[in-house]
């Protein structure tokens, strides 16, 4: 990617899309273009953060790992979304590793460049303030629905949230594959597949493959109150 198509990346992006000419020749003359085969690190746990990454195009997972192998997914980021925030402000090891799913292209901006134009531009220190508090309600969240919510539910929780942003709400593709669903959620494979066919056998979704047609919406969402 040229200097040109960074400047334009960073553009896109809404923590970026209100800066100057100037501010955005900045960032781009500390950033860096990481391609991404399949499968490979962004950066591992406990390595030192090196800055904000922006993913242009792919798929980036976010998780941790036991000493036995067993992967936990913290969470899955989609093009268009940045992650690393916390990175930029400690001086600690990164608690999670970072992984690409499919082959993607991020964009890592340097922590010191930030921390330049964070300095003298205090719309900047807002959003990224907002961004960092908007992943600190995201996790109380999800604590809360591992917490108190079961399998059914919180896979429909998933569903709904996935539905918000889709064209047709009533028709969603899952991003990801159902064991990577089934970590995100803290759950097994098996009772993900037991949650999935329950639902399917009330006649509350269909399912066709990765499709997953919601054919009651309404009962859905009671169901997250009720079950």
């Amino acid at each position: 990617m040229d200097i040109d198509n960074i400047k334009k990346s960073l553009a896109r992006f809404e923590l970026f899309n209100e800066l100057g000419h100037e501010q955005i020749k900045l960032l781009t003359k500390y950033s860096q273009v990481l391609n991404l085969p399949q499968d490979s690190y962004v950066f591992n746990r406990g390595d030192s953060a090196q800055g904000l990454y922006l993913l242009i195009a792919g798929q980036i997972k976010l998780g941790i790992a036991s000493t036995q192998g067993i992967e936990k997914i913290i969470s899955i980021i989609a093009p268009g979304n940045s992650f690393g925030e916390s990175g930029l402000f400690l001086e600690q090891q990164l608690p999670f590793y970072a992984k690409a799913i499919i082959n993607s292209e991020v964009l890592l901006v340097s922590g010191h460049s930030i921390r330049l134009l964070l300095d003298s531009d205090a719309n900047l220190a807002r959003k990224m303030q907002e961004r960092l508090s908007d992943s600190l309600h995201q996790m109380i969240h999800d604590i809360e629905t591992l917490s108190f919510q079961n399998a059914i539910q919180r896979f429909i929780g998933y569903l709904l949230q996935i539905s918000a942003n889709a064209v047709n709400a009533e028709i969603i593709t899952l991003p990801i594959r159902k064991s990577a669903i089934a970590s995100m959620l803290n759950t097994t494979p098996e009772t993900l597949s037991r949650s999935i066919r329950k639902l399917q056998h009330i006649g509350l979704i269909d399912v066709k493959g990765n499709r997953i047609i919601i054919t009651d919406v309404v009962k859905l969402r009671k169901l997250t109150i009720d079950h």
